[in-house]
């Protein structure tokens, strides 16, 4: 199957992107390049659809996968920073740390959603579960060339 034009140079912009940032590790980039675009992608539609009447199930969804995105980035940043290798033990307390206030950050996103937002609890988890199967699927493809 071939790509489009368009969409190669959107990758490759987008790849570029993600490398500038820090995201240089062959099978991390096409896994976080393929949730940003989901992400957005639901977020788009289901911000569009929402407006429009059909109802706001897609955004919820959108927003259950960008919160998986932001925590794969955020994984993702941070151990391609600091390999565990050299520092040993001495860096766990710092990672800790993060993963700890990722959780606060990702818990007051999931009462905000559900609670002021009243989303549909499977339409969030639907996101969620999507997320992670992106980020699946791409670590398998991209290991595999």
């Amino acid at each position: 199957m071939t790509v489009p034009e368009s969409a190669r140079d959107l990758r490759q912009r987008l790849d570029g992107w993600l490398w500038r940032r820090g995201i240089c590790h062959m099978q991390i980039l096409p896994l976080l390049r393929n949730l940003l675009l989901t992400s957005a992608l639901l977020l788009l539609a289901g911000g569009l659809m929402a407006a429009l009447g059909p109802g706001p199930a897609v955004l919820w969804a959108g927003t259950g996968c960008a919160l998986m995105t932001w925590i794969f980035w955020e994984l993702a940043r941070f151990f391609l920073r600091r390999s565990l290798k050299n520092d040993g033990m001495a860096v766990l307390p710092l990672l800790l740390m993060r993963w700890g206030l990722r959780l606060i950050v990702g818990a007051g996103l999931v009462y905000l959603v559900l609670i002021v937002g009243k989303a549909s609890p499977m339409a969030f988890v639907a996101g969620l579960v999507l997320a992670e199967i992106i980020a699946l699927v791409s670590y398998v493809r991209a290991g595999r060339r």
